[in-house]
């Protein structure tokens, strides 16, 4: 049954002596033990005693985690779990406080939520609790971002939010557990499958008054799972809507991507909401708006960056007071630098390279002459595969190379992080980087962070920011911290080392956006740092580059950021005009 969270299950009977026993909510990563239940109404599992026996011990709810709530629920804890707040919070920083009174203006005058669109490390997520916890009326609050990033999400809450509130953090592959179904219980289904039925007809377990999105554009496509049940909790079938906040550096690089800020694109054009069952539903409401969103022949989609749309972006999103971009620069911050340094493969690794391109192409019975198709990443799913297998290729090839690039670095006095795509590549470039520093007389000590190692993800980014490792190399471009200074780095009081960080980008980040938030990995919150992309003349990989800059140049267009546009476009230009055919710009069908 759908309920505030103010509706507590009332307490079970006393036992003998005065001492109540207790319901505790498990994770679900938490053992069979005799005695753990389902609990019907929570789909949770959950033990009632005095105390949790020794085997569960150390399966008990983490702070501002859904079966924290679901615990003081069932308990009939209304304060427990609540934010502590503070006798006085940490000061924003003076450009931060404008937008706190932004979203309050926003509330006030009846918008749905607002958009932050602040570059990466400029205090996006003190901002937003900051705003939203002051709002009238918030009492609860669902936060949703990455995995790698709820620990430091509930550190900042515990710092800035307003006393009294429930806060959940959760990740957006688990929003189907806030969700329940009239005639299926998702709790016994496989995630997939739950995940799927939820987005179709969930409802909302509890009444959310506000709703944080970090890093919104994962939500980019609005037929995903994920956008679908968001819509379950942000729009319910009965009751008031929860004000909803979006936070991201790289919101959208294209109009179409913006699906999830329809509700405030419409209160500002004054418009009904469109239909966001499709894509095509939503392209067709963008175009009827006045995008410029066209079809070719064949019915396919297509946008091409132009003023009046970024004019209109900016109108809709950014001056009608539903949301706010700015530019490092505006903000006082320093801009990103970025270099571009080819590698020439020797005759030898390009007969290697051509091989290993004719060989996949063979076994997939592709033909090994459709050379533009495949250098411009076009055509169907195969072409797609084909190209991204030489980007592949090219990336592995020029491992040694990097390694020198990245040895000089270090021996220049930088601490050096290598984004990386390819889990293959990782492993490579770490074993050629620590070969080359042993061989200069460097610490060879390299920290690879890959999805492979969840568990020692904290323990080595910590190795690289106090300096025991001097290069770290990783395939995560979000939500993990790397710039020189972070405070607190251990949670004992240590500071990160202020050595100059260098952001050597070893593969091809198909998409714009991934590429500006590998580049702020390591610029952050004031601290510079130079960007460095290093690509195989003469591959595909080095026209896959150029369309990820002209991608992430429209990203920044309609981010208003329009002098990282044209820095970005300019790079795109130079890598083409090198190049001895310019192919059509891979996605740029939509």
């Amino acid at each position: 049954m759908t309920a505030p969270v103010s509706q507590n299950t009332p307490p079970g009977p006393q036992r003998p002596g005065g001492i109540r026993p207790r319901t505790f909510v498990l994770p679900p990563d938490a053992p069979r033990f005799p005695g753990t239940r389902r609990d019907p109404q929570w789909g949770l599992n959950v033990f009632r005693g005095q105390r949790l026996p020794a085997a569960l011990a150390a399966f008990t709810p983490a702070p501002y985690s859904w079966e924290a709530l679901v615990e003081a629920e069932l308990n009939g804890l209304p304060h427990h779990g609540l934010t502590p707040g503070r006798d006085r919070r940490p000061a924003l920083r003076p450009y931060q406080v404008p937008r706190v009174a932004e979203m309050r203006a926003a509330h006030t005058n009846g918008a749905p939520g607002y958009v932050l669109t602040y570059p990466t490390g400029a205090g996006k997520t003190p901002t937003g609790i900051t705003g939203i916890s002051d709002l009238p009326g918030i009492r609860n609050v669902l936060v949703v971002t990455k995995l790698s990033v709820v620990p430091p999400w509930r550190g900042a809450i515990d710092a800035f939010a307003a006393a009294g509130q429930r806060w959940v953090v959760i990740h957006p592959e688990l929003l189907w557990r806030l969700l329940e179904h009239p005639s299926v219980d998702l709790a016994r289904m496989r995630p997939e499958a739950a995940g799927e039925l939820a987005a179709a007809g969930g409802r909302s377990r509890v009444r959310w008054d506000g709703v944080i999105v970090d890093e919104s554009q994962i939500l980019a496509d609005c037929e995903s799972v994920r956008s679908r049940l968001l819509r379950r909790i942000t729009h319910p079938e009965q009751g008031p809507r929860p004000w909803t906040l979006y936070l991201s550096a790289t919101g959208f690089s294209s109009p179409v991507e913006t699906s999830y800020l329809a509700d405030l694109i419409a209160f500002a054009a004054e418009v009904d909401a469109p239909d966001l069952t499709t894509k095509n539903a939503y392209k067709e409401w963008l175009r009827e708006l006045g995008f410029d969103l066209n079809k070719d022949a064949s019915g396919r989609w297509y946008h091409q960056l132009n003023p009046d749309d970024v004019s209109m972006v900016r109108t809709l999103l950014y001056s009608s007071g539903v949301g706010a971009a700015a530019t490092p620069q505006e903000l006082g911050l320093p801009g990103q630098s970025r270099e571009l340094w080819p590698i020439r493969l020797s005759v030898e690794e390009r007969a290697e390279y051509q091989r290993s391109w004719e060989e996949f192409r063979l076994s997939r019975g592709l033909d090994t002459e459709a050379e533009e198709a495949d250098r411009a990443g076009a055509g169907g799913d195969e072409e797609r595969a084909a190209a991204l297998r030489r980007v592949q290729k090219a990336s592995i090839l020029k491992a040694p190379y990097v390694a020198k690039i990245v040895a000089d670095l270090v021996a220049d006095g930088h601490q050096v992080a290598v984004p990386a795509w390819y889990l293959d590549n990782v492993h490579a470039l770490a074993t050629a980087i620590a070969r080359e520093l042993r061989a200069r007389g460097l610490s060879d000590k390299v920290a690879e962070i890959t999805g492979e190692t969840p568990g020692l993800r904290e323990k080595r980014r910590r190795a690289f920011q106090l300096g025991v490792c001097k290069v770290v190399v990783v395939n995560a471009v979000e939500g993990i911290n790397l710039h020189a200074g972070e405070r607190n780095v251990d949670g004992q009081g240590r500071d990160a080392t202020l050595t100059p960080r260098a952001c050597v980008i070893a593969d091809v980040l198909t998409g714009g956006k991934r590429a500006l938030q590998a580049e702020g990995r390591t610029q952050r919150d004031g601290q510079q740092s130079r960007a460095i992309y290093v690509f195989a003349e003469g591959t595909t990989e080095e026209i896959w580059l150029a369309t990820t800059l002209r991608a992430a140049a429209g990203t920044q267009a309609l981010a208003q950021a329009h002098a990282d546009a044209e820095a970005l476009t300019q790079l795109a230009e130079q890598i083409f005009s090198a190049a001895p055919d310019e192919p059509v710009a891979a996605g740029a069908g939509i």
